[in-house]
């Protein structure tokens, strides 16, 4: 019988453990492992048959104490493969002496200095490229929107050029930007909390852009709740999993799924953990502009009161 292959997910969010051996239900993890399982599949291995995931979620990501090399170790032993689902995630773990290698979403790797990281590979979802087009979609699907909030964390070099490209944008059609600082969870929650309530007989004039940053993106539906549900707030990502057909759903979201970017990188998990190819000659592939999508949720425009364009 063949090895068991460990592969060890990490992602930024609330503090959570758990090991996975087949399919879950929708929402119960990252959409990156729904795609990293399906994509395992198309090679014939099955999660409880030919590998586990261990799921690690984390606020942050401390060096202080042991603790960065903890998240990164399988009771002190190496993965036999790093899952990152986050350019923090994929930088922290490069950062660590252990040769394990890394298959990782990052945003843009020579911007992000790991144009020679030896044991690196994976897939750019070209978040932070593009983060000007997906304001130009969130506009597109709110027109009365003069006033843009939006959800950034400094110093973070993704979020960083996303709010360059943004402001620029958002200046070109009139529209004035505010930044929420968001750093933890604590401040997206007391942030968003003191924000004053729309009238929803009134028009959307203000709406919330999450810029492509993990802290967010990780508790979407956090943000989704206290801004949307409570505020009246139009909310709108650079992902599109957090949009669904329900009332509570994100408004709407532009950029290339969580899900498909996990089947993407399931390929070179396969070739590096089943073929023993080395990750220093996989190159980082780029997703395609056919791979980005524009989805809206019309029951979550509907309870915003919200009526979308006929474009759309």
């Amino acid at each position: 019988m063949a090895e068991m292959k460990r592969i060890l997910a990490v992602a930024i969010g609330p503090e959570r453990d758990l090991t996975i051996s087949g399919k879950l239900a929708a929402g119960e993890v990252r959409p990156y492992i729904d795609g990293l399982i399906d994509g395992l599949a198309k090679y014939g291995r099955h999660a409880g048959q030919d590998y586990d995931i261990e799921y690690r979620e984390r606020p942050s990501l401390d060096s202080k104490g042991g603790q960065l090399a903890n998240t990164f170790s399988l009771n002190g032993a190496p993965p036999d493969v790093i899952f990152g689902m986050s350019t923090t995630v994929v930088r922290a773990a490069n950062g660590l002496p252990s040769k394990t290698p890394i298959v990782g979403i990052v945003s843009d790797r020579k911007a992000e200095g790991l144009g020679k990281a030896k044991k690196v590979t994976g897939i750019s979802a070209r978040r932070s490229q593009t983060a000007g087009q997906c304001l130009e979609f969130f506009l597109a699907t709110v027109p009365a929107i003069k006033r843009l909030l939006v959800l950034h964390k400094p110093k973070y070099k993704p979020s960083e050029r996303s709010l360059k490209a943004v402001t620029s944008v958002a200046k070109k059609h009139g529209v004035t930007v505010k930044k929420i600082i968001v750093n933890s969870l604590y401040d997206i929650k007391t942030k968003l909390a003191a924000l004053p309530k729309r009238d929803p007989k009134k028009p959307a004039d203000t709406g919330i852009l999450v810029l492509p940053v993990d802290t967010s993106i990780g508790v979407a539906s956090t943000i989704v709740q206290l801004a949307q549900e409570q505020k009246n707030l139009p909310v709108f990502f650079s992902i599109t999993d957090v949009v669904n057909s329900e009332p509570s759903s994100a408004l709407g979201g532009h950029g290339v799924p969580q899900k498909l970017c996990g089947t993407l990188m399931a390929d070179y998990v396969e070739k590096i953990v089943w073929q023993g190819m080395d990750p220093a000659k996989l190159k980082v592939t780029e997703v395609t502009d056919d791979m980005f999508e524009w989805v809206i949720s019309a029951a979550a425009a509907e309870s915003l009161n919200i009526k979308l364009p006929q474009v759309i």
